[in-house]
């Protein structure tokens, strides 16, 4: 990617929706070509690549009916790791400090911890296998994934925030009381009022990005 770009041309999809990408390797299969052929000219998509689409391009990147609605914003291919949190569509994913200037990987796992959920990457817009590569979300309207328990304040407008608990993560809480670690694990807004256990749609405002640069 070239330096100062956002985005760039032609990335590769190694399959037609965006929210069904889960490469096995980065960037997905790379076929060979017969000895003394010309190299194809293209982009391979890289950890760490952006695109942004509106929604009309978000809608037809996106297998509605097996996995959902995107919408437009900004998206980012990276590597998802996990311990003990599987991927699900809409789970808080988090960036880890020994990462940055390394790789791009998005962590089922809270980071720094459970009660302290700050290193906040994106939404996970598909369930990613562990070690697999695809696309989470770093901006615009999200789907994220309500935590199961009761929420604290559940109204349209209330800022959203990753589940701050001794126990929970990668999961969203509405309406939290203001705190420092609640601000620094905000989401962005919520289009809507949410629902325990249910992904809703969630305007994210966590600066201009969420996540890495």
């Amino acid at each position: 990617m070239a330096s100062g770009m956002l985005t760039k041309q032609a990335d590769l999809l190694s399959i037609r929706y965006l929210n069904q990408v889960n490469d096995s390797t980065a960037g997905g299969a790379v076929a060979s070509v017969p000895a003394g052929a010309a190299s194809p000219q293209v982009s391979q998509t890289l950890p760490g690549d952006r695109i942004v689409v509106d929604d009309a391009t978000a809608l037809a990147l996106s297998n509605v009916s097996a996995v959902g609605t995107l919408y437009g914003g900004v998206y980012m291919y990276v590597q998802f790791v996990t311990t003990t949190r599987a991927a699900v569509r809409g789970g808080v994913v988090f960036f880890k400090t020994a990462d940055i200037g390394v790789q791009y990987v998005a962590y089922g796992d809270a980071d720094p911890s459970t009660a302290v959920p700050t290193h906040i990457a994106g939404i996970l817009i598909s369930a990613l296998t562990n070690t697999n590569y695809g696309w989470i979300q770093v901006a615009g309207a999200a789907s994220v994934l309500f935590d199961s328990a009761s929420l604290t304040a559940i109204a349209d407008g209330n800022w959203v925030t990753a589940k701050v608990s001794a126990t929970t993560a990668s999961t969203a809480d509405v309406g939290a009381a203001a705190g420092v670690v609640t601000l620094a694990a905000l989401l962005g807004v919520a289009c809507g009022a949410p629902v325990s256990a249910t992904v809703s749609v969630v305007m994210l405002t966590r600066g201009t990005f969420m996540g890495r640069i």
